[in-house]
């Protein structure tokens, strides 16, 4: 698995804060273009994060290139439908020799390796057969596993990544589309870290919408004495439990790795 920030918004931080702050003045963009300081850009990047400004937020928009995923993993990513997606055609782009490398679940892989393999080279096997036999392409694929290997190009702006994240970080995500998510925010946050800060699963959000002072997913990994106010999240998890619940999550990229 592969996923890339390849293109975004390159002052999106900026374009965010004033949008925020044009939205309370009667100044325009010129104005506050030239005035505002990078306190200031934080400042209002905040206030509207914590405050369900999520509207400014769109006006910052990233494209990811996600390589290596199953179908099973885009097919539930592109249930997220304010986004742009371009995927690799199997009508068109045989998924062939070194092409055909179907992801095998980690619970698989440790239980019955074998087995999965076995059913990929069959799955492989009668997709090929049926090409040689003069089956287009088109129709040939229909043979092929859910787990076979896809590419796909991802447009989201940042309001629709918090929500993005908000599901599918959290451990209740399957695993492949959780290691993506995860992945996803890594990447954001290397460009924009004031305006991402605060993007986490939904008992992160929900938890700054009550708190004095709010928390960061930082702050969830490495503070040990940190402490939810919230009596369980929206999934149900137990106060006591959510932090470890984080942690469990994102242990997914270990896994990988």
């Amino acid at each position: 698995m592969n996923v890339k920030l390849v293109s975004y918004t390159k002052d999106g931080e900026k374009v965010v804060a004033i949008a925020a702050k044009m939205s309370r003045s009667r100044k325009g963009w010129d104005y506050h273009e030239k005035n505002m300081t990078d306190e200031e850009i934080e400042i209002w990047i905040r206030d509207a994060i914590l405050h369900g400004y999520w509207s400014v937020l769109e006006h910052s928009v990233y494209t990811f290139s996600i390589e290596g995923i199953s179908r099973v993993a885009s097919h539930q990513l592109v249930r997220h439908r304010i986004a742009s997606y371009t995927q690799m055609s199997h009508r068109f782009a045989k998924p062939i020799d070194e092409y055909y490398q179907p992801v095998v679940p980690p619970s698989a892989e440790k239980r019955n390796k074998e087995l999965i393999e076995q059913a990929y080279r069959q799955a492989y096997e009668s997709y090929y057969k049926l090409l040689e036999s003069g089956v287009p392409e088109e129709d040939a694929r229909y043979v092929l596993p859910n787990g076979v290997n896809t590419n796909i190009v991802v447009t989201m702006n940042a309001r629709e990544l918090y929500h993005f994240f908000s599901l599918r970080l959290c451990s209740r995500a399957q695993w492949e589309i959780r290691a993506v998510a995860w992945k996803m925010l890594e990447e954001v946050k290397k460009v924009h870290p004031r305006l991402f800060k605060y993007a986490g699963p939904s008992c992160i959000i929900y938890e700054n919408f009550i708190r004095e002072e709010p928390i960061t997913l930082d702050d969830v990994f490495k503070n040990d004495k940190l402490e939810f106010i919230s009596q369980r999240c929206i999934e149900g998890v137990a106060r006591d439990g959510i932090i470890k619940c984080i942690r469990n999550a994102r242990s997914v990229l270990d896994n990988l790795n």
